[in-house]
């Protein structure tokens, strides 16, 4: 376990360096290897599948919250859309007002080929109308200029941001009192295990920014402080359900070897490796709703992604 640490530090630190120093060129490389986190040979026909599928949930989580139709005539912001604009596209197919991007790393496709391989099944030939006066951001200035938003969405992307309580705050800030903010988060391992799905918090907190801090790889923290996040930037959370679980007993014999400040995690929460969450604005009509126990998520109606 321990060659396998030590493999594993070094080779990630390497890569988080680069990024790090060299923004550009990380994105460069994450473009022409086409890093768009949806897994390998996931283009095409393919990909269009697949955000067709991350739509629907989008769709299966608002009516299973009691939120309701959340794109008809809505300024919809995606956090992280990653190297395409499908989800652009389809929230404006679906009658959204306006899609607005907000990400740290620009890795958009400049490859027009593959792009048309994928809008193309979506939409056919209204993508470029669909994405006109579509914008990305990629600071809280450029954004204000633009909202305020009604529907925050977003996809195994929270569980990357280093700032949590710094992005909340700016998104309380650029929503509307009645805003509906939609997140998928995966506190899995992305890729960082070797025997047990928890291997990744083994790593102390200084091996773990000097592994993380410029890259993909998890922030790492767990269900509780999303649980939490909403409240503290003015905004409520109303719904919240699971996706991955693992045993409780496993989750308490892994736990005796993970780094200190996850020793003390209760089992009950080690063993939430995701989750769906429903955030509202203080005016909403159902901001003032309680929320209800951590169950699972409606796995029967939502997709396999």
């Amino acid at each position: 376990m321990l060659l396998w640490a030590a493999r594993t530090f070094a080779f990630h630190a390497t890569k988080n360096a680069l990024a790090r120093f060299s923004p550009r060129a990380y994105g460069a490389i994450q473009r022409f290897t086409r890093d768009s986190g949806r897994g390998d040979g996931c283009g095409g026909e393919a990909a269009a599948k697949y955000f067709r599928a991350v739509m629907d949930d989008y769709r299966v989580i608002a009516e299973a919250s009691g939120v309701g139709d959340v794109l008809e005539g809505k300024r919809v912001l995606e956090l992280g859309p990653g190297d395409t604009r499908a989800i652009a596209l389809l929230a404006k197919q679906a009658g959204a007002r306006s899609w607005d991007g907000f990400d740290a790393f620009d890795i958009q496709s400049r490859d027009a080929r593959y792009l048309e391989t994928i809008y193309r099944p979506l939409v056919g030939e209204d993508a470029r109308r669909l994405l006109d006066d579509c914008k990305m951001h990629a600071s809280p200035d450029s954004l204000r200029g633009r909202g305020p938003f009604d529907l925050v969405l977003s996809r195994a992307v929270l569980e990357h941001v280093r700032d949590l309580d710094g992005l909340f705050r700016m998104l309380a800030d650029v929503v509307t009192d009645d805003a509906v903010l939609i997140h998928k988060v995966d506190l899995r391992s992305h890729g960082v295990e070797r025997h047990h799905a928890l291997d990744f918090l083994r790593f102390g907190d200084a091996a773990w920014r000097a592994m993380s801090s410029h890259v993909d790889l998890p922030n790492r923290e767990r269900v509780s402080h999303y649980l939490d996040l909403a409240e503290r930037a003015g905004l409520r959370t109303i719904w919240a359900k699971t996706t991955h679980l693992i045993g409780r007993d496993d989750a308490e014999r892994a736990a005796r070897d993970l780094a200190p400040r996850f020793r003390s995690v209760p089992p009950e929460e080690l063993r939430v490796l995701g989750l769906w969450l429903v955030q509202v604005g203080r005016q909403h009509r159902l901001a003032s709703r309680p929320l209800e126990a951590l169950g699972p998520a409606p796995h029967d109606r939502l997709s396999a992604y």
